[in-house]
């Protein structure tokens, strides 16, 4: 019975048998996933320049359209063709994160892509916790790079526990908050984490390794802005 439990522990924390994306699904990916994260910035930042113009401001979404379909040109004049070279392919979570920012846009047209996380009310405690957990991991995964932790984290990440684990990490402020935030990105925002584990153990996008699903360099540094102007918020709102 012992040696059977640890036959199956050894099976499931193994890391020399990974199942990577195809290559296919690999391409298709690094295109879809920074034309939605193109679009997100292109409708943020002309948001931002055409707010005290005398641009209509549907003239965003046309700048963001331009920028998503640059994605899909041939070769070396396709944006994803630079973007991937410099930083390989964006994470699940980003992606998804995007995609619900530019919904969110389309239902209020009142706000832009950069004003819509919620920073300061009392809902948004789940969604900074996801983001703190976020910042945390990203730490965590730099110092392994630098063969500074006691275990390999980054090859862990291949393994059938590391996406159990995730899973059940990123459900816990879900299960906790009974899905009680408010708003568009306030009550979705807390399944963005879950699905982007659920679409990994799918298509085992973007890498095959669970952690690039849940986090990339940029989205990173994001989390810790994010992370770092909502305890500022909080700070003054109690002083």
């Amino acid at each position: 019975m012992t040696e059977a439990l640890l036959a199956w522990l050894a099976a499931w924390s193994a890391t020399n048998t990974p199942a990577l994306p195809t290559g296919t699904a690999m391409h298709l990916w690094l295109r879809i996933g920074w034309s939605v994260l193109l679009a997100w910035a292109g409708v943020a930042g002309l948001g931002r320049a055409l707010r005290k113009s005398a641009w209509h401001p549907r003239w965003r979404w046309a700048g963001a359209l331009l920028l998503a379909l640059w994605v899909w040109l041939p070769e070396s004049y396709s944006a994803a063709y630079w973007l991937g070279l410099a930083f390989q392919m964006p994470s699940l979570v980003a992606v998804l994160l995007c995609m619900l920012l530019l919904v969110d846009a389309m239902v209020s047209e009142r706000r832009t892509g950069a004003d819509q996380m919620p920073v300061a009310s009392g809902d948004s405690r789940l969604l900074l916790t996801l983001a703190v957990l976020g910042t945390m991991l990203g730490w965590a995964l730099l110092l392994d790079t630098f063969a500074l932790l006691p275990a390999q984290l980054y090859s862990f990440g291949f393994s059938p526990a590391a996406t159990g684990l995730a899973l059940l990490v990123v459900l816990l402020p879900w299960i906790i908050s009974g899905n009680s935030a408010s708003g568009c990105v306030g009550r979705l925002g807390l399944w963005v984490a879950p699905a982007a584990v659920v679409a990994f153990g799918l298509w085992r996008l973007p890498t095959g390794n669970v952690w690039d699903s849940l986090l990339d360099p940029w989205l990173w540094l994001g989390l810790q802005v994010y992370a770092v102007k909502a305890f500022w918020i909080r700070y003054k709102n109690s002083s």
